[in-house]
């Protein structure tokens, strides 16, 4: 077979190629590590960096050699390679073992809002054109199978050793300084996606059976006939409620004239939907929570378990993320915007018991698609953000797009409200809270998902409201609305709300009783 000289290479040169494009692939670990580097940091320690990762991902390429496999497994890196680094170059995010379950768990619907010209032309670039040579090279090795093993065991050897002894030699200055800031490995790409796929497919392996923790659980024997609307926003940060003194925009403006309680000081458990949705619902705190959480009773079970009627309506893509699994009454809509909940609500009230929890899981502010979220009789606040190219927006446009969202949310909130007031034989109340946060460029950060531990305020602090025709439960919530509280005290204030009797409800996590504590 006739090859074309121009795709040939030594394996040793192809090694060098392969280790050179890792290592321009990881400019945002390079971007992130100098803007944490000391400005008097000299220029010299800054291209050892480079050469340090040069010399590892040469070491690395060296050894796929040895496997015979260095093809596949280069193309599969490149892939991982080239997806990761246009998310955290071009919306922030991280690509952690969280955003892998978030990935997973996304629809079609919200896959295609993230495909645009920018994507198209990164992925050709960087993905397709460096798989096509890949494929199309031939790469010359040498003669003997004897040194076919030990030549790429020798450069493999020589890589690591030159990579140590640069980093050695500069061992004063990079030990502490990635002691101090050892998150950035978060941005290094491919081996840290692959590490955090372990992680994920470790956490999603079959856990023990399902465990039962309210097994006391009864409803206390009262009259009162109780319906609450529990809703589950999506991506809504409180930085841009009216309700919390944000003044650009009014994005309250259906809810202000209402008698509400809006929490000032209000956090999430996590940074993306299939954290923070089964976490709040779950009896473990944000600290403690894992995916073996899962495989536990929820809020939810114990509720419907002692005879709430308990029924989840989601609008939202990501599904109910598990925590709906056992209930009956579960229907999942796919529809443009969220008014289209309101109508599958009233038919759920038509069929209401003596207690009711009905959970309206929306779409909300979902992006980087904004501008779909709401009609077009919400884009009250001008000019917007009609692309889910956001880079290519002004910050005005961006953040316009984004409080049209809160808005259209507000609009249903208020008519959730309306709603519950003709219903006046039943203590009725609603909540609405968000998922988590969202970025809108702030620091070159866009939608969420950060880990939390490093994650910026405005994807944790979300919007909490709270209505109830009850003026004693009113009453309580006003005077704990400037707590700092989050999604861990759900839990229990949920089974106290519907005076469920169990050793897990703990009254000084429930910030609706008398008894709570901070």
């Amino acid at each position: 077979m006739a090859y074309d000289k121009k795709l040939t290479l030594s394996w040793l040169n192809f090694v060098t190629l392969g280790a050179f494009f890792f290592t321009c692939m990881n400019f945002n670990f390079f971007i992130q590590i100098y803007q944490n580097l000391d400005i008097g940091t000299p220029l010299f320690l800054k291209i050892s960096l480079l050469v340090i990762y040069f010399a590892l991902a040469f070491s690395l390429i060296s050894l796929l050699f040895l496997l015979h496999l260095h093809k596949p497994l280069l193309i599969v890196l490149v892939w991982i390679a080239c997806l990761s680094a246009y998310f955290m170059f071009f919306y922030g995010v991280i690509i952690d073992k969280d955003m892998i379950d978030n990935i997973l768990k996304t629809d079609t619907q919200e896959t295609f809002s993230l495909i645009s010209p920018s994507l198209l032309i990164f992925v050709l670039v960087l993905g397709v054109l460096p798989t096509l040579f890949i494929l199309k090279v031939r790469i010359v090795c040498a003669n003997t199978l004897k040194a076919r093993f030990f030549a790429p065991l020798f450069t493999s050897f020589a890589g690591l050793v030159f990579a140590l002894g640069v980093f050695y030699w500069h061992s004063q200055t990079l030990i502490p300084f990635f002691r101090n800031y050892n998150f950035l490995r978060i941005y290094e790409t491919p081996l840290r996606q692959i590490y955090s796929a372990v992680l994920y497919i470790k956490g999603a392996l079959p856990a023990k059976e399902f465990e039962i923790i309210a097994k006391d659980a009864a409803l206390k024997q009262d009259n009162k006939e109780r319906l609450m609307i529990f809703v589950v926003g999506e991506t809504a940060r409180a930085a841009n409620y009216s309700l919390g003194g944000y003044h650009l925009n009014d994005t309250n403006a259906y809810t202000k004239g209402e008698s509400i309680v809006y929490f000032e000081n209000f956090y999430s458990c996590g940074t993306s939907t299939a954290i923070s949705v089964p976490c709040m619902f779950s009896d473990y705190k944000r600290e403690n929570f894992s995916k073996s959480t899962y495989y536990r009773e929820n809020a939810l079970d114990i509720l419907h378990k002692v005879g709430v009627n308990v029924a989840w309506i989601g609008n939202n893509s990501g599904g109910c993320q598990g925590v709906c699994k056992n209930l009956e009454k579960v229907k999942m809509l796919n529809k443009p915007y969220d008014e289209a909940l309101l109508a599958e609500l009233s038919e759920q009230l038509k069929n209401l018991d003596k207690q009711n929890l009905i959970i309206l899981h929306l779409q909300g502010s979902h992006g980087p698609t904004y501008y779909q979220r709401y009609p077009d009789a919400f884009k009250k606040f001008l000019p917007t953000c009609d692309t889910n190219e956001l880079q290519k927006c002004t910050q005005e446009e961006l953040v316009n797009t984004y409080d049209n969202t809160l808005l259209y949310t507000d609009y249903i909130i208020k008519s959730l409200i309306d709603m519950l007031k003709e219903y006046e034989g039943y203590e009725t109340s609603l909540v609405y809270l968000s998922d988590h946060g969202e970025s809108l460029g702030e620091n070159g950060i866009y939608l969420h998902g950060m880990p939390y531990f490093i994650a910026p305020k405005e994807q944790i602090h979300i919007p909490f409201i709270f209505f109830s025709n009850n003026p004693q439960l009113m009453q309580i919530a006003q005077s704990h609305k400037n707590l700092p509280l989050s999604q861990d005290n759900i839990f229990s204030t949920l089974l106290g709300y519907f005076e469920v009797e169990s050793e897990v409800y703990k009254s000084s996590d429930d910030f609706l009783s008398l008894d709570f504590q901070r």
